[in-house]
């Protein structure tokens, strides 16, 4: 009896060892000494541009290019992939933007097949610049849970943006993480400020792409404020600034408007995410919430604003914002046409 108790204890044992073992592996990066985020140039046979005004920026969670499958437990081939990312180029070919800011882009990982889903954009839309910051860098990602076959297992992802203008800086911050188990936190997806310099012609413009908690709102204020922070301290009163992305929650006046009784983990009701950019005086949104049409999620059938662009109204003059409809996402595309004053 002493022997079967001693050979389960040193079972259990090696068991929970085991799983302790495959935790820190399956969250340690598999970038190893690359640099987390940069800058691109994906040609030196194209010269820089100099166009006139107006210029159009746009921001995009192209969701991995999943389309309506981002995170569902479904096997994707990478013709699906190729095919989405396909879609999104045709679109835009006659008049793409010269500025596209993404969030959820892979880099390199298992789930995309390994397409470097930048890369193959920059090549059809001939953007000579891009920027990268990595906000998810695992060697086996368990999810979605069940079944393993449908586990994400390697991933390198995260935030970038592609430019036909000179891109001269790009700084990565990462964010304040919401207060989960350790085992939790240790797959978490960094939230991050993606802060590049662009020149456009002969002005700097600072663009802030950035991707907010998705599930936490208490911590989805906080990187907010903390989003604003860094804006008012390093850029504010100096630059044109368009801060953009996906901030993962609506406004609590239109909460009322919608029936989110489908996400009940989701309570947006009261939370000041989107007041706290639309308090700050010198911002102004892109897209109010008073013209018609612009939700941005999900892509079929979207019954919620999760997206924005918000700029310096001072030196920055919008001429028209949009909504793109592609479904190579379960978010639509925002953009925004602009004078620089």
């Amino acid at each position: 009896m002493k022997l079967f108790i001693k050979l389960l204890i040193i079972f259990f044992v090696l068991i929970f060892s085991i799983i302790i073992i495959f935790l820190f592996w399956a969250s340690s990066g598999i970038s190893g000494k690359k640099p987390l985020s940069g800058i691109k140039i994906f040609t030196e046979n194209i010269n820089d541009v100099i166009k006139k005004q107006p210029f159009t920026i746009m921001t995009y969670n192209c969701g991995y290019f999943s389309g309506m499958r981002n995170n569902i437990a479904v096997s994707s081939s990478k013709d699906f992939y190729i095919h989405n990312l396909d879609n999104f180029i045709k679109i835009l070919r006659e008049h793409p933007p010269e500025i596209i800011c993404f969030q959820e882009i892979d880099f390199n990982s298992k789930r995309s097949h390994y397409i470097n889903q930048m890369d193959y954009l920059s090549g059809y839309l001939k953007y000579k610049y891009g920027a990268y910051a990595v906000n998810w860098n695992k060697r086996y990602v368990p999810f979605p849970y069940w079944p393993p076959s449908a586990h994400f297992k390697k991933i390198l992802s995260g935030q970038s943006v592609l430019s036909v203008f000179p891109i001269r800086k790009s700084n990565r911050i990462v964010l304040e993480m919401p207060k989960n188990p350790f085992y939790y936190n240790l797959f978490y997806l960094n939230r991050l400020i993606q802060t590049t310099e662009i020149k456009i012609n002969n002005k700097i413009i600072i663009v802030m792409n950035i991707h907010l908690e998705a599930f936490d709102k208490k911590t989805r204020e906080k990187q907010s404020a903390h989003v604003l922070k860094y804006y008012r301290k390093n850029f504010k009163n100096k630059f044109p600034v368009i801060i953009l992305g996906d901030f993962n929650c609506v406004r609590p006046d239109a909460e009322k408007k919608n029936n989110f009784e489908d996400e009940p983990e989701t309570d947006y009701y009261g939370e000041k995410t989107i007041e706290l950019f639309l308090d700050e005086e010198s911002l102004t949104s892109a897209m109010p919430y008073s013209k018609p049409d612009s939700n941005t999620f999900p892509s079929v059938n979207p019954d919620r604003k999760l997206d924005f662009i918000f700029f310096t109204k001072n030196k920055i003059e919008m001429i028209k914002s949009d909504i793109l409809h592609v479904k190579s996402s379960d978010h639509l595309p925002l953009l925004m046409q602009f004078n620089l004053k």
